[in-house]
């Protein structure tokens, strides 16, 4: 019954003129009239998790200033960034207020934006106000999902999610500072498929009726066999997808993603320790036109230059997991810095090989 509610939701909207999924013409045909994407997933440094960064009383435009301005000068063109429905519930005008401050500031920088608007990643149920401190030594500790599992299981709520995604990208869906609308960060993460699935199908519902002109997309963060991954292609105009693994791997991936036939955006990957690095991948995806997007550009509260299981209290790494910056804008790694200073974004068929 659901399925045919939501198929029936879904005829609606394309039989009324509003998209459906592009075909892959339309999708490569925005794809070339972008530039080489390179960036970061952004969150400023003063801010452990996305609600402390939209907050009202925390929402820091001198901080996020300075981190977007030191991005544009690493020849950076897109970030990623997490909104969430609390903050819209909260406030959905002076939230867009704040979302619109960003996006200025962004493309006084000539970047441009990646919402994504829901997460399965790290601590379970997000609350308003003033949030955690970073534990010493451990990764993303404050880090919070959207909607939250008190929400996802209760059914009756997801309406309000709905209605928010509708929203934010009716309020956005001509802005041409938004590259992309990712809609759920890694669904698969909790391991809740069969509540998870569902809600997706809404949020896709929902997206669509707010007819943006943006593509839309939702990276699979499991096998492409599986059921969840399927769907997430097939709803997506742009594929994206992260990979934190050797180039080898990565490699094994692309070429799967490839027989889709559309354009192609990493939009998380660099693991340092784990041998995904800015040097083994960016040479990769700059020539085969593949946009880059790293976890992390300046070190702050979340803490990402530590790996994903930091125990408590652990020593600085000598070598940083994520991150490549800083937060007085010195550089992790001299190196990375100058290599991403001489690339050349908008020339797609020439690779640096200096390196």
């Amino acid at each position: 019954m659901k399925d045919r509610h939501l198929f029936l939701i879904l005829l609606y909207f394309v039989n009324n003129g509003y998209a459906a999924r592009w075909t892959e013409t339309q999708a490569n045909e925005w794809y070339e009239q972008q530039p080489w994407f390179i960036g970061t997933n952004f969150i400023p440094s003063t801010a452990i998790n996305s609600l402390e960064m939209w907050q009202s009383e925390t929402f820091d435009i001198e901080t996020i200033s300075r981190e977007l301005s030191w991005a544009a000068s690493l020849n950076m063109n897109l970030m990623r960034v997490y909104l969430h429905h609390l903050l819209w519930q909260q406030n959905a005008d002076d939230f867009a207020s704040r979302i619109d401050k960003f996006l200025q500031i962004s493309s006084q920088n000539n970047i441009q934006i990646i919402f994504v608007l829901f997460d399965e990643c790290h601590t379970p149920n997000p609350k308003l106000g003033l949030q955690p401190i970073p534990i010493p030594g451990v990764h993303n500790s404050g880090w919070v999902r959207d909607p939250g599992q008190e929400m996802l299981l209760d059914q009756t709520k997801w309406s309000v999610l709905q209605q928010y995604t509708a929203d934010i990208i009716t309020r956005f869906q001509n802005d041409t500072r938004i590259a992309l609308w990712d809609l759920y960060n890694e669904p698969e993460c909790s391991q809740q498929v069969p509540i998870v699935l569902p809600l997706l199908k809404l949020v896709y519902a929902a997206a669509i009726s707010a007819n943006p002109v943006q593509p839309l997309t939702v990276a699979p963060a499991s096998s492409l066999s599986e059921e969840l991954a399927q769907y997430e292609i097939s709803i997506s105009d742009v594929i994206t997808f992260h990979n934190y693994a050797p180039l080898a791997d990565t490699m094994r991936m692309v070429e799967q993603l490839k027989t889709f036939n559309r354009p192609l955006i990493c939009t998380e990957y660099l693991a340092r320790t784990a041998g995904s690095t800015i040097f083994t991948h960016i040479p990769y995806f700059y020539s085969n036109n593949i946009g880059s997007i790293n976890w992390g550009l300046v070190s702050g509260k979340t803490q990402t230059i530590y790996p994903w299981f930091s125990p408590e209290g652990a020593p600085t790494p000598l070598i940083w997991f994520h991150d490549i910056l800083h937060a007085n804008g010195t550089p992790f790694s001299v190196y990375e810095v100058q290599f991403l200073k001489d690339l050349k974004p908008k020339r797609q068929n020439e690779i640096m090989l200096k390196y």
